[in-house]
């Protein structure tokens, strides 16, 4: 019941503006999840000493975000490295009062770069030609390769995938999680060209591979926040959303994914 309600909570308050509302809403959505998805990082990441630099990261991603929104990529690359220019000084000074490590440093830097500068991506695509089918596409390949992986494992699987990094991942798991994706993300494409007509056109058989591309990098997503999680020895990232932990640990998946749909839209159009 908890983790039901807790799948509400994020269709209603974030999944149904982000889809359904225009691209405007769509930011205020990120400009609520990504910094509580940065906080959750640094929360884990970062000692108390050095808390100081994840506060500088956070009131930094804002500006970065509105940027990013604004189409001002040299306002966006201004603002993203002020900010690590502002960490990089304030974690001089606390290593100096023996509050902060070069770790530490290191890691508020890389804060920048995931989940925020990788998460903001999402604003571009939805903001680009055809942007709300390419995000609804693009989650709705994560959520495929998510349920197909996770079905097939929990059945089928025999092999593990990364023991030490997600013991009950199976290799099994990975090609169930990418046949459904393809074959859902191939429908609705079909779908959703024949009854909403997209601004461009895109080739048939492109949708499969993309959709495919989009299952590995959920892959390296999940595997990554997992990384974290085992390294810094926490179940969760967070605990704001019930049954699901925080709003990072149920994002994981699509954060590499932006950047690839980005890119490969650009190059289709």
């Amino acid at each position: 019941m908890t983790r039901i309600l807790g799948a509400l909570i994020l269709l209603v308050v974030f999944a149904i503006p982000a889809v359904f509302g225009p691209a405007w809403a769509f930011f205020i959505v990120v400009l609520i999840v990504l910094p509580i998805s940065l906080h959750e990082l640094y929360r884990v990441g970062l000692d108390a000493g050095a808390r100081p630099l994840g506060l500088i990261g956070l009131v930094g991603s804002f500006p970065y975000l509105y940027t990013i929104y604004m189409g001002s990529f040299t306002g966006a690359l201004l603002a993203i490295c002020g900010t690590g220019l502002a960490i990089l000084a304030a974690g001089l000074y606390l290593f100096e009062k023996g509050k902060s490590t070069a770790r530490q440093v290191s890691f508020a830097l890389s804060g920048l770069i995931y989940p925020l500068a990788l998460l903001s991506f999402w604003i571009l695509v939805r903001g680009g030609t055809d942007g709300r089918f390419w995000m609804i596409f693009g989650l709705l390949a994560t959520f495929l390769a998510d349920i197909g992986a996770y079905y097939t494992g929990k059945n089928l699987g025999r092999h593990a995938l990364a023991k030490r990094l997600s013991p009950k991942k199976t290799v099994e798991g990975l090609f169930g999680g990418i046949g459904l994706s393809v074959l859902g993300a191939s429908l609705f494409f079909v779908l959703y060209s024949r009854f909403l007509p997209l601004e461009m056109p895109y080739p048939l058989w492109v949708i499969p591979l993309i959709a495919g591309a989009i299952s590995l990098l959920d892959l390296v997503g999940d595997l990554s926040a997992s990384m974290y999680k085992r390294d810094f020895q926490v179940k969760d990232l967070g605990s704001l959303i019930p049954g699901h932990g925080g709003m990072l640990d149920r994002m994981d998946g699509i954060v590499p994914v932006g950047i690839f749909l980005y890119f490969v839209v650009r190059v289709l159009q």
